[in-house]
């Protein structure tokens, strides 16, 4: 595990006009071990065609990160991986979270 990550969540705000809009707060910042899958694809939407990568961060539990979901978000490297999955390894040793990463 010897990559940085940062786990992020939604949280709803008020922007300049009073108007409750979609803000992304960290929820912790922890090592990793990066696993990039064979294999991707893409997809189309709205008329684009997106690339697809499949990656796994596998990260040690804490009660930082005992709360992690799908509807979180992986920041690495300058990219952010949408969540698709969260696996518990062990009896509480640590999770897989298994994200894409998409781009045009």
């Amino acid at each position: 595990m010897d990559r940085r990550i940062t786990l992020q969540r939604a949280t709803l705000a008020a922007n300049a006009y009073g108007e409750r809009a979609e803000t992304w707060g960290t929820l912790a910042t922890v090592w990793a071990e990066v696993q990039y899958k064979v294999g991707g694809g893409e997809s189309l939407q709205s008329d684009q065609v997106f690339s697809e990568q499949r990656v796994h961060f596998i990260i040690r539990y804490s009660s930082d990160v005992s709360s992690v979901r799908p509807s979180d978000r992986v920041s690495y490297n300058g990219s952010t991986y949408q969540i698709e999955g969260v696996q518990e390894i062990g009896r509480g040793e640590g999770f897989r979270i298994v994200t894409t990463l998409r781009g045009e």
